[in-house]
């Protein structure tokens, strides 16, 4: 196994991928599978996972076969590979069968630098003989929680894992996921027997994603309406039910909103169109049940709303991180009634192992306490995967945000208890807010609760204030919800205290919960609007999915910084050097159209923008200074003097001197064949060894027109620095 250099591992992570710098935990993850060793990566959605298998799988000789959990999603997997220019393919039952065998064909022959599998295809008979002779380097295992019984999306089909293990136990293994308890953390690593794995157990903090919890009351028009504070971005809405499903997207296309329902009571066709119509951007949104979305590639979600209480954390976590991949702003809401519990119930009640069944409902539990909670939502979240968060104030959820007050609530406490304690404790929710508002229906007057001293007590108040109230009783645990399908309030000698004077109810409502924080966007959205029809009509007629052309993030900062040439270009992140030769041309063009119709404009150099760059400790401990570090990042694009120097707006001189000064600190990802090629620096190493370091004219004398000053001088850095 070679040893690759850091300037080549840099090197490609810039030219192709078109990144500066690698996030948090990447590089060492990258390291370790190139030096050959089984690794285990626990990393938020939009933390780079795919980039530290594709990063070394564009190195290594032979490949990497990726175990990748939906069908439905290898194809914009592939074609965003493909689209920066990897040799990658996917195998499974969507092809004809002659197109199948060409893939297999290939994949022996070692044609391909990334090959998506289903765990389904590996349990085909004849396939591992197959794959036993196919030159892989190493396999990739996306979702690796779905090999644990004790996570969220089990899935029988990834123990065939195993097999590959047994035939192939040369081939190390690198498994990541986005949601890992450690408990589930340990069962994984066993079930896919790594072999003393490079673990990253990464933060789960996902800053860019903006918690809300708010009581669900008319749920299709709450969604309705913050579906439309959110117009023109795509976004997902999760319901407990198929039926819900349907008639929260039917409401929205009658509201004119467009929106298409995803469940597994459709055909395969049907989910697989409509999947591919939100990838494409046809629909902003997408209605689904929990069915949809594992391991979802698209980056550009910038919503995510639960109509109902997920089961647990982690299926939560998983769904929101769905939104927001790109590391923009993007916005979670949750929507939930208690009642959501009772619905939830069943399911786990239905479980035959007794351990399971408890852990499921403990499960639950804690999703309810999350959102009836008054603490930082990000807090609570990281709690659940054992992860502390030192900030007061996360500035990213309802409650740090909106703040909260106390709230002396003794009375109406007393007025809820009494109609409960009245009615013999016999009754739920509904019911007791019907006589509190002094409700007229039948079932409530043939019981004679009319005639109760409480009833109509709260009909100024009206129906929603009393639910809120009996939620928080509920919640702080001075009344209990009791019963199977149709649950009954009940007090709690917490709650008898209340009742009866002996304490007080104080209990923390949001301020202000009616209001939803929108971050104010760093960008020009009129140029973003366009540049967003462009990435549409180009991604059509690729037959790809828009985000697959440029991410937001791409766009956002073409619509800050205004690239105008090709070095500009190059400094886009997510823009390699096949994005720029695919579409540089077409969106600079829009772009000089854009400044030369708003001339009021004024344009920044892009380098001066770009902040906080990496700052990296030259030898001798002197800081690069921040010019150099600006230099530095275009060089490791693969850019030439003329070319930094149009960039920075400065001369071919000062730009050379510069790169003589990176080399004398051997900064890494830079290469001098960028600037000198080696026949010419063998003859001005020679003029060196003969006139000495100290001045340029001797040597770009004796080399008569041979080489310029600005080679000369980056030479001698280089000679001298190495």
């Amino acid at each position: 196994m070679p040893v690759y250099p850091d300037t080549a591992v840099h090197s490609q992570l810039q030219n192709v991928f078109g990144f500066d710098s690698f996030r948090d935990n990447q590089q060492e993850l990258v390291e370790a599978i190139l030096a050959s060793r089984d690794v285990f990566g626990i990393m938020p959605t939009g933390g780079g996972k795919s980039l530290c298998y594709q990063l070394p799988a564009s190195l290594l000789d032979g490949g990497c076969i990726v175990i990748s959990p939906l069908i439905s999603l290898m194809k914009d997997q592939v074609d965003a590979a493909v689209g920066i220019g990897l040799k990658a393919a996917y195998l499974n039952s969507t092809l004809p069968g002659s197109e199948q065998q060409e893939v297999m064909r290939r994949m022996e022959q070692g044609g391909y630098q990334l090959l998506y599998l289903s765990p389904e295809r590996l349990a085909l008979p004849g396939f591992m003989e197959r794959l036993k002779r196919s030159p892989f380097s190493f396999m990739a295992v996306d979702e690796a929680h779905c090999v644990s019984e004790w996570g969220h999306d089990f899935r029988p089909d990834y123990l065939s894992l195993i097999k590959v293990r047994e035939a192939l136990p040369h081939l190390p293994v690198a498994a990541f996921t986005a949601t890992a308890t450690k408990k589930v953390q340990q069962d994984i690593s066993s079930r896919l027997r790594l072999d003393n794995p490079f673990v990253v157990r990464a933060s789960f903090d996902r800053p860019n994603l903006f918690y809300q919890v708010r009581p669900r009351q008319q749920v299709n028009a709450q969604i309705e309406q913050f579906v439309r504070e959110h117009r023109g971005e795509a976004g997902i809405v999760y319901r407990l039910s198929r039926k819900d499903v349907e008639k929260t997207a039917s409401y929205l296309v009658s509201r004119n909103i467009s929106a298409l329902p995803y469940h597994a009571g459709l055909d395969g066709a049907a989910r697989l169109r409509n999947q591919e119509a939100f990838n494409r951007d046809d629909t902003q949104v997408i209605v689904a049940t929990v069915a949809f979305g594992m391991g979802i590639d698209k980056s550009n979600v910038r919503f995510v709303v639960h109509g109902d209480l997920p089961k647990n954390m982690e299926s939560y976590y998983q769904e929101t991180g769905r939104a927001g991949r790109d590391n923009e702003p993007a916005h979670c809401l949750l929507l939930y009634n208690r009642g959501d519990y009772f619905r939830l119930r069943p399911f786990f009640d239905e479980l035959r192992d007794k351990q399971e069944r408890e852990f499921g409902l403990q499960q639950l539990r804690k999703m309810l306490s999350y959102a009836e909670s008054t603490v930082c939502r990000r807090k609570a979240v990281l709690a659940y995967f054992d992860e502390s968060y030192a900030k007061e104030n996360c500035e990213t959820c309802d409650i740090c945000v909106h703040g909260t007050k106390k709230h002396d609530a003794t009375v109406d406490a007393q007025k809820v208890m009494s109609a409960v304690y009245r009615t013999d404790q016999r009754f739920g929710i509904t019911h007791i807010v019907d006589i509190l508002v002094g409700s007229r229906n039948k079932r409530l007057l043939s019981f004679g609760h009319d005639r109760i001293k409480t009833y109509g007590i709260g009909k100024k108040e009206g129906k929603q204030h009393w639910r809120m109230i009996i939620e928080s009783l509920l919640a702080h645990e001075k009344m209990v919800m009791d019963g199977g399908e149709y649950p009954l309030l009940k007090l709690t000698t917490a709650g008898e205290n209340i009742l009866f004077g002996r304490e007080q109810f104080v209990h923390r409502v949001l301020q202000h919960p009616e209001e939803i924080v929108r971050q104010e966007v760093g960008y020009n959205p009129e140029l973003f609007t366009e540049l967003q029809i462009m990435r549409r009509e180009m991604a059509d007629a690729a037959g790809v999915p828009p985000f697959v052309v440029f991410s937001d993030r791409s766009l956002h900062e073409m619509c800050s910084l205004y690239p105008e040439n090709d070095a500009e270009f190059l400094m886009i992140n997510g823009v390699g050097s096949v994005k720029l030769d695919q579409y540089g041309e077409t969106f600079m063009g829009a772009i000089k159209d854009y400044l030369a119709e708003h001339p009021e404009i004024e344009k920044k150099p892009i380098a001066a923008q770009r902040a906080p760059v990496l700052r990296r400790e030259p030898p001798g401990g002197v800081e690069v200074s921040d010019t150099l570090t600006e230099t530095l990042l275009l060089a490791r694009k693969g850019l030439g003097v003329e070319a930094i120097a149009s960039a920075r707006g400065l001369k071919p001189t000062t730009i050379s001197s510069h790169i003589e000064k990176l080399f004398l600190r051997q900064e890494e990802g830079i290469e001098i064949a960028q600037f000198v090629d080696s026949d010419l620096l063998a003859l001005i190493t020679e003029q060196f060894l003969q006139h000495g370091y100290a001045r340029l004219k001797p040597v770009v004398d004796g080399l008569t027109g041979k080489v310029t000053y600005d080679q000369a001088r980056i030479a001698r850095g280089h000679l001298t620095g190495s």
